[in-house]
Formats: structure tokens, sequence, C-alpha cells
């Protein structure tokens, strides 16, 4: 059966990623945060594609080396995006067999966020949301670590509007259209394992084995819900509060056990040092490539010499 207007409308314009392969009728709206990035990976391997595994050109403004793989459309991956106008109605109108979502705790969620994000200076995401650039700094305490996480959602809570300036902190219930109508399946990350097996049946139907799902794009650091302070917790709770009840999630069960303590001080002080100086080289590429855009490389020519009389 076709699809519905308003949701093939949707999906085209989806403010994230969106995995559609013609030949499976499989649509994956992947949540960003939401192990997004390992099914998208296991998907696509699974279509035959092999995955980039190494850096490619940052074809956006992120500049932070963990994510830089992940930039443009490397390894022709099906995509929605990829698709042209023809070929999408094709699909949809010829109706989908397979949808599917997976959702994530909102408080592991911004969690997960912060300290992919924030915490390791992105100057992109900081930059949108009005933050504070300190540049290159060390951590030398978890308290000074937790303090950074406080700022974020203080700033958040005070000026809740910009959540829509970073796909990665818009509610759920906004970005899944507060409509799970259409979905075949919705998993939880705390619950993969069954969204694992849910996908791995309909692929069998397709003729296809799921490739393994693993965990490709790990937050550097992780904090447990005891480590957060009851008032930056409370106010995680207001920003998010609609997605509760469009999710089904009970606000205090929150599955994220914390790994941060003065021995991983040293490991996110490096990716902070790394993701600061990629962003200089970064911003030196993006000026050296408008400037050569700018400026044919005919109309360069050495200064004229001069002479000096002896």
């Amino acid at each position: 059966m076709s699809e519905q207007a308003e949701f093939r409308d949707w999906v085209r314009s989806y403010n994230g990623l969106a995995f559609l392969h013609p030949g499976w009728s499989l649509l994956y709206v992947s949540v960003p945060k939401a192990a997004g990035t390992s099914l998208n990976v296991a998907l696509t391997r699974s279509a035959g594609i092999p995955f980039p595994g190494r850096f490619v050109e940052s074809l956006g403004e992120e500049s932070l080396v963990s994510q830089t793989i992940w930039d443009g459309d490397a390894g022709g991956r099906p995509m929605v995006s990829t698709l042209d106008d023809a070929a999408y109605a094709r699909v949809m109108d010829a109706g989908l067999r397979h949808v599917f979502t997976v959702v994530r705790h909102p408080v592991e969620r911004l969690l997960t966020t912060w300290s992919s994000k924030y915490l390791v200076r992105a100057p992109y995401y900081r930059d949108r949301l009005g933050l504070p650039q300190p540049g290159l700094r060390r951590f030398d305490s978890v308290d000074e670590v937790l303090a950074d996480l406080d700022q974020l959602v203080a700033h958040l809570h005070a000026n809740p509007a910009l959540v829509h300036r970073d796909v990665h902190l818009v509610s759920q219930h906004e970005l899944l259209r507060r409509d799970l109508s259409r979905f075949d399946h919705v998993g939880r990350t705390d619950r993969l394992g069954e969204t694992i097996g849910w996908l791995a049946d309909r692929l069998a139907d397709e003729g296809v084995e799921l490739h393994p799902v693993g965990h490709d794009n790990d937050s550097p650091v992780d904090v447990g819900v005891d480590m957060v302070d009851a008032r930056t917790l409370a106010r995680i709770h207001d920003l998010y509060a609609a997605d509760y009840t469009f999710l089904g999630f009970d606000p205090d069960d929150v599955h994220l056990t914390g790994t941060l303590d003065a021995a991983v001080l040293s490991t996110l002080n490096r990716e902070v040092e790394h993701n600061v100086r990629a962003e200089v080289l970064h911003a030196a590429a993006t000026r050296t490539r408008d400037g050569l855009t700018r400026r044919p490389w005919r109309s360069w020519s050495l200064p004229p010499r001069r002479t000096v009389a002896l």
C-alpha cells in the first residue's frame, strides 16, 4: 500500500539520518544518540557496502576527530538523502514492508550528547548554543567535569528554544513528529537485543544476514545518574517531560553506568586536545579551500623581483 503523503514528506525532510533500502523496502529512522551509528553501520554492511574505516574529508563544520569518519555520504550508503525524487517516489508508492526506529531514555541521551560533543569541546556545537569556548584546557578533577554538565543543562533550561539548534538535543517527541503509528517496531537502547532480533528476522525474510551490531560511536566518558546533581537532573526532566509520556519511559529508570573517575581524566584531556587541535586545522583548511575557490590559480604569481643598486 502506498505511503501516506504526510509520512513520505516527513521522511524526506527528516532532520536526522534515515536509512532506506529500496530492495528491502526497509526504512530505519535514526534518532541521534540512540544507537544510530551502530545500526547504520550494520545495515550498510548487510547491504554489501563496506562502511569506511578511515578518516574522510570533513564535508561539514563539525571537526571532532572521532566524528569526522561519519561525514558526508561516504561508502554510498542507501540513505533517503541519496535517492533522487523519482526513485524516492517509486519506493513510497510501492509501500514499505519494514519501518522501525530506536529511542533512548531522555537522561541517557542528554548525558551522552554532552560527553561526546560539548564536554570534548566541539566548537561547532558550543557556538550554536552560545556557550563559551575555553579552548585548550585541562580537567583536573571529576567535579570540574560534572560542572561542565551542570553549565550546559542550566543554559538549556534557561533558554529551552536552544535545543532546536542541535538535532542531538531536540526531543524525541518532536523528532518523531509526535506519532509512532507508522512504525512496525519501536526499540529502546536499553533493550537493543530485541531490536537486533526483530531486524535479523526481517532481513532474513529478504534473504539477507544482518551484520553484527557493534558499538561504533561510544562516548569517551559515561556518567552514572547517581553522579548528576539533583537540580541538574530535575532540569533534564523538565526539558524532556513530553518524551516520558510519548515513549513510555520512567524518569527514574536510567540505564547508564558511570565510568568517570580520576583515572579517566587523562584520556578525556587527550580527547579534548585532539579535538581543539583538529578545529584549528579544520578552520585553516577551510580558509585555504575557500581562498583557492575565490582566487583561480592563474591569478597567483610571484611578487616582482626587487633589485638593489650596489
